[in-house]
């Protein structure tokens, strides 16, 4: 496997490969929120906070990318004001329809809200580099635990978090109206303490 480097940071010319691997990794989850493909890439180019975003880089190109939010960080700045900009009336339509997939913060813990790596760069260990990488960051800025949501279904991402330490501490269940949305019914919540080690 080529050197991989992992770091904070994005440059303007990049904001679209990584709304790209952003959208192809959680379209799933995007496409009923936002609607379409172009919309859902508009909306990520515009609003990555480009120098909190994580990303993994092989022969400097970006082939991960993570979305990380802690104390008043967030890698995704787009605010109420923003949201009835992009979508209008339609505001309303995001909120109920993405309403069962926002994620909370804890104060003191770090939120791995997205991980994509890039279908060509997949089985390689790049996610787990960037766990590692986010792990330590964690310890370095004092923060007690990281969490994260899994869709309930996705195998291969829950035996990754569960190898890096992290467990299950609840199953969200999404309600039936939005289960025909999504295509799936409900996702892990799972976490692990920075405290160990």
């Amino acid at each position: 496997m080529e050197r991989i480097t992992i770091s904070f940071g994005i440059k303007e010319e990049e904001r679209d490969l990584v709304s790209e691997i952003l959208y192809e990794a959680f379209s799933e989850k995007l496409k009923p929120v936002f609607g379409s493909k172009k919309k859902s890439l508009r909306i990520f180019s515009r609003y990555l906070n480009a120098p909190k975003i994580l990303v993994a880089r092989e022969k400097g190109k970006i082939v991960g990318v993570a979305g990380l939010k802690y104390d008043n960080v967030n890698w995704l700045n787009l605010n109420l004001f923003d949201a009835i900009r992009e979508f209008g009336f339609l505001i309303f339509r995001v909120g109920i329809i993405g309403f069962p997939l926002v994620a909370t913060r804890l104060k003191g813990d770090l939120l791995l809200d997205v991980l994509a790596v890039s279908p060509e760069a997949r089985g390689r260990g790049i996610g787990t580099k960037m766990l590692q990488f986010l792990l330590s960051f964690g310890k370095e800025r004092n923060l007690k635990k990281v969490r994260l949501y899994v869709i309930r279904t996705n195998e291969g991402a829950k035996r990754l978090y569960e190898r890096m330490g992290f467990t299950i501490v609840k199953l969200h269940k999404i309600p039936r109206p939005w289960r025909n949305v999504f295509h799936f019914d409900g996702y892990f919540e799972m976490e692990r303490s920075l405290n160990s080690d």
